[in-house]
């Protein structure tokens, strides 16, 4: 088997988060336009809060390393915009990236949270606190529609602005598990936990609104697998999505679906900062 640098990886993943952004444009973007709710030019927000991500990636990679790198650190650039509301503002947007990226990026050998979901929290939470918070597109606010399970497959869900279409998310998984280096077995029992806790509450409740979640699946394939904040080893693996599927159900279900998982992923992503956290602080031997 020929073996893949970091570049490789990065790039092929990259690419399957391609068509997510081209959707983006067409249902946070063209729909919305059409309906006279936004300018021309705000059709192609996704577009900017993407450039701005990588447009500080690429500055801070100057002036740290003389030169541009293609790391991980460009799959945050990309999925940090991906995930946030459409709604965001994007001057609140720019500087609460660019704080939490400096964190993560000159911090890294220390801190081993998800820094993709402190990033987004730390968005999310600006947002809320200066401009509230919500996480429908103008179109959604202003119109009722009526999906089929086609059209809510495609991505006609609440969410983040480019991160709701299960359909790509199914794709892309489905070439993913071909990748040695890819641990598929994180989004499997993620999203097998999930499924199973809320046709469980189904069954209690009879509400099925929360089976079908978006962004559980997109941050289960592209967030939660992402090699410097997951466990190695196929069994910790496995755990490691089981307790992610088990605290995105419970905030699911008493606070906020679309975040769920993220802070969920954020929470389980401490168990290692804390660890490294003992590691540090311990004397060494004589």
């Amino acid at each position: 088997m020929k073996k893949l640098s970091t570049k490789d990886l990065v790039l092929r993943e990259i690419y399957l988060l391609i068509p997510f952004i081209f959707y983006s444009l067409y249902k946070n973007g063209y729909l919305i336009y059409s309906k006279g709710l936004i300018s021309g030019v705000m059709i192609f927000k996704i577009i900017y809060l993407v450039l701005i991500s990588m447009g500080i990636k690429f500055v801070l990679d100057f002036i740290k390393y003389r030169h541009l790198k293609i790391d991980y650190n460009l799959i945050y650039a990309i999925l940090v915009p991906m995930i946030v509301p459409y709604n965001i503002n994007l001057v609140l947007y720019s500087i609460v990236f660019l704080i939490s990226y400096l964190i993560s990026f000159f911090l890294s050998k220390y801190l081993k949270w998800n820094a993709i979901c402190f990033s987004y929290l730390l968005i999310i939470l600006g947002e809320y606190l200066i401009f509230g918070l919500d996480f429908r597109t103008p179109l959604e606010i202003n119109y009722e529609f009526s999906f089929s399970l086609v059209d809510l497959l495609m991505g006609r869900l609440t969410g983040g602005i480019a991160s709701t279409s299960i359909f790509f998310s199914l794709l892309a998984f489905t070439i993913l598990i071909y990748n040695f280096y890819y641990k598929k077995d994180i989004p499997l029992s993620l999203n097998l936990t999930y499924i199973i806790l809320t046709f469980i509450y189904f069954l209690i409740t009879k509400d099925s609104h929360f089976i079908l979640n978006s962004e559980v699946i997109f941050a289960s394939i592209f967030i939660a697998p992402l090699p410097e904040y997951s466990p190695f080893k196929r069994g910790w693996q496995i755990i490691y999505g089981i307790l992610i599927g088990i605290i995105t159900f419970i905030i699911t279900i008493t606070f906020n679906s679309v975040i769920s998982v993220y802070l969920a992923i954020f929470i389980v992503s401490l168990l290692n900062f804390v660890k490294i956290r003992q590691n540090l602080s311990k004397k060494p031997s004589c």
